[in-house]
């Protein structure tokens, strides 16, 4: 009785169990052939190797561009065995130096492969561009000593022509005095004025005309006057600097509202320097009339400056025209005021006189 009760006690535990169990296991080939791993650990590894290996390629293939594989390796191709059916016991002995090799192959591969897909996907990224780095604005040169005394006795506008340099980053007074007007009147002609220069190349000023002119009966009248310069072109190689300049003079003696457009410019030639005036006069009560004229200075070291300057005045109503020209001199006092002495005639069809005409320059 008791051997048909322990069969049947062993038919049912088999039958509960399902059969005898299989461990998942993978193979290596060598000289020998293939050669199943037993140790769990390894054939994990193997596993997790062979697969990255496997993603590596893949996106090796897209990122070049290939639609077939490029055959990273020996074992690219090799798929796993299905694990064996039959009972443990039946497996082939574990080769340890096999597996070991297998591994270190397959660690190596994916290193290379893990290198050559960072390459490639860098080759791919357009470079980015460079990051300019904010480079500070240069400071502006300190002017020396004699830069700052040629500037002062180059600011000197006594003559009729003037030059095309605005005055930089200083207030600066003038008086001019002269026995005739810039057409040829005689009388007494007195111009006080104040200019004031900004960083922005842009000069702006104002002032005052008083005339008493011989045999006017009214005696001596006034005017006052604005004016402004602003340099349009810095001198670069052949180019002149050039600058316009516009004035507007109110009413006086018989002579209404007046302004005044110049386009001026200067160049340079060593220390000598060349100006250009073309203006238009635009007057309410008297004929208009426009102004062409040359000027030149050259500075004798820091103190002394020549300067010249010769200019037409055409009318365009009845009045006759008149050819001007000065020759003077600017001399340096101190570090602050400029005196200057001038020469000149004025010619008109009937005559010839002459014109005298003194300046004082002084940085407020």
């Amino acid at each position: 009785m008791l051997q048909p009760l322990i069969a049947l006690l062993a038919m049912a535990s088999l039958g509960a169990t399902g059969g005898p169990t299989t461990q998942s296991r993978c193979t290596v080939e060598s000289a020998a052939g293939p050669i199943t791993v037993l140790r769990t650990e390894d054939c994990a590894e193997l596993t997790r190797l062979r697969q990255e290996r496997e993603a590596l390629l893949q996106r090796l293939r897209e990122v070049r561009g290939e639609g077939s594989a490029t055959g990273g390796s020996g074992e690219e191709g090799t798929a796993e065995p299905p694990p064996p059916g039959g009972p443990v016991e039946a497996r082939p002995p574990e080769e340890r130096s096999a597996v070991t090799e297998e591994l270190r192959a397959l660690r190596q591969e994916v290193a290379e492969l893990r290198q050559s897909l960072t390459e490639a996907e860098a080759r791919r990224v357009p470079p980015a561009a460079p990051v300019q780095e904010a480079r500070p604005e240069p400071a502006q040169e300190e002017k020396s000593e004699r830069e700052k005394a040629l500037e002062l006795l180059r600011n000197t506008d006594v003559l009729t022509v003037e030059n095309a340099s605005p005055a930089e980053r200083q207030v600066l007074g003038e008086v001019n005095v002269a026995n005739r007007t810039q057409t040829g009147e005689v009388g007494f002609v007195l111009e006080p004025k104040v200019r004031v220069g900004t960083p922005w190349n842009v000069e702006f000023g104002a002032g005052a005309e008083l005339q008493n002119l011989a045999g006017e009966q009214e005696g001596t009248t006034g005017a006052v006057s604005a004016f402004a310069l602003g340099q349009l072109v810095d001198e670069k190689g052949a180019v002149p600097q050039v600058s316009l300049s516009g004035e507007v003079t109110s009413p006086q003696g018989d002579e209404g509202v007046s302004a005044e457009a110049r386009v001026l410019a200067t160049k340079t030639f060593g220390q000598t320097r060349l100006h250009g005036n073309v203006g238009y006069s635009a007057r309410q009560d008297t004929a208009d009339d426009y102004l062409l004229g040359l000027a030149a200075d050259h500075p004798i070291g820091d103190r002394l400056l020549l300067q010249a300057d010769a200019y037409y005045v055409n009318p365009l109503g009845e009045e006759d025209a008149s050819v001007n020209a000065s020759v003077g001199t600017s001399l340096r006092v101190g570090s602050a005021f400029v005196v200057t002495g001038a020469v000149g005639v004025n010619a008109t069809a009937d005559a010839v006189a002459p014109r005298l005409l003194f300046g004082l320059l002084g940085r407020i």
